[in-house]
């Protein structure tokens, strides 16, 4: 099953880069999600699935979420 990796970030002279995470950064969803793209207004939305950490459906500052798909 698909997992999503969130990847946090924060603004620093108008450029977003990494940071810390606050907690987990994977969670499982749904076989729909392995069709999306990585670092996409689609895949952000999978912030607010059932499965992703609080921390992570709370974040305030950029992110964005890679898919992580199982090698067959």
């Amino acid at each position: 099953m698909p997992r999503a990796r969130f990847h946090p970030q924060a603004w620093v002279n108008d450029y977003a880069i990494t940071v810390d995470p606050e907690g987990e950064v994977e969670w499982e969803v749904g076989e729909e999600a392995a069709s999306l793209t990585d670092d996409s207004y689609e895949s952000d939305d999978l912030r607010f699935h059932p499965n992703a950490p609080d921390w992570v459906k709370d974040w305030s500052g950029p992110f964005y979420i890679e898919i992580l798909r199982e090698e067959n």
